[in-house]
């Protein structure tokens, strides 16, 4: 037979690429014990492992292609290898993007994931409470508000969490600095020469909506420019919402020369109602949206935006979640944000 007429070397080289690859292999190649091998791959505090030690570990296990069998890790770290991630809004796609981002993290270290929708507040702290009772090991949440008093019931409940794209108290989270996104987005429209500058915000029980706001207002009071209730309007980061908001600003009788929205999808609701209006963006009307979403750079206008590592802010938010699960010492992750200049707000007026 064609196996018993391979040469022995061939043979032994089949078997080692067939062969699946464990901790004792691992061992050899990095001439330690076993045991050491466990606790370096596991990230066991107590371990007290030389760092030299472990990197040479880290650096035999990916030569050798090992991988952890997730149901062996379980049993030894008492887990269940799932992670859960509670999301807003199925619909939203910068959410399901930093979603998708933190699935593909998960499933570098053994995890799985499963994601419940939870509208902010009310039934979406059933959906949590659902996560929480599939026994998840830890949770990464895009639904908390900034006061919310449901965060305290799951940190006492013993499950580990993080929050995502929010912030809310002293509770580690990974966010984009949204502050200094909304003053981008509101200096880039005084630079354009704009003295009349409407905002379409998100709720403002929202950490995301409520810092963008602030930047928006730094920004019309460092330039000593009108800021009147009226030219503030708060939509629910969608479509609809965020039309009756550009409709009430477009109908002012003194009204804004430009609009800054708190996402892109209101920011598109905007430039379609000014449209609808007569106007013309930007002549008329400048916008600038938030989170530079794919589609902004492929419209008719294309689209002025802020633009924020979303894909970065989905991993970070498992990076930091294990971490935690691994009794670290965790800080939250603030990402820089940055204003990308399109053709619907490039219209000086000055």
């Amino acid at each position: 037979m064609w196996w018993k007429r391979m040469k022995l070397g061939e043979r032994e080289s089949m078997e080692s690429t067939n062969r699946k690859t464990t901790i004792k292999h691992i061992a050899e190649a990095a001439g330690v014990h076993p045991s050491t091998v466990s606790r370096a791959l596991n990230g066991l505090q107590e371990s007290r492992i030389p760092q030299e030690t472990v990197d040479r570990i880290h650096k035999a296990a990916a030569e050798l292609q090992y991988e952890p069998n997730p149901w062996a890790q379980s049993l030894r770290t008492k887990r269940a290898m799932m992670i859960g991630l509670a999301i807003p809004r199925f619909t939203d796609y910068v959410l399901a993007q930093m979603f998708e981002s933190a699935q593909i993290r998960a499933t570098e270290f053994g995890y799985d994931t499963l994601t419940a929708g939870a509208e902010v507040g009310g039934k979406g702290n059933a959906a949590i409470k659902g996560l929480m009772d599939r026994r998840t090991d830890g949770l990464i949440l895009a639904t908390a508000k900034i006061h919310d008093e449901y965060l305290a019931e799951i940190e006492r409940s013993g499950v580990p969490f993080v929050l995502l794209n929010r912030r809310s108290g002293a509770y580690p989270a990974v966010t984009g600095d949204d502050e200094l996104g909304g003053y981008l987005a509101t200096r880039h429209l005084i630079e354009q020469g704009h003295h009349r500058i409407g905002h379409i915000s998100g709720p403002l029980t929202v950490s995301t909506a409520d810092s963008r706001a602030r930047g928006y207002r730094r920004a019309i009071e460092e330039a000593d420019l009108p800021i009147g209730p009226e030219l503030m309007q708060e939509g629910r980061f969608d479509a609809r919402s965020a039309g009756d908001a550009a409709e009430a600003l477009l109908s002012l009788p003194e009204r804004p020369t430009a609009i800054f929205a708190v996402n892109d999808i209101s920011a598109l609701a905007a430039m379609a109602t000014a449209r609808q209006r007569g106007l013309a963006v930007p002549e008329d009307v400048a916008v600038v949206g938030y989170n530079d979403s794919e589609v902004s750079s492929l419209l008719p206008i294309p689209l002025t935006s802020v633009r924020v590592p979303l894909l970065d802010m989905g991993s970070a938010a498992v990076d930091l979640l294990l971490a935690l699960m691994n009794g670290k010492p965790v800080e939250s992750i603030v990402k820089v944000p940055e204003l990308i200049p399109r053709e619907s707000s490039l219209f000086s007026r000055s």
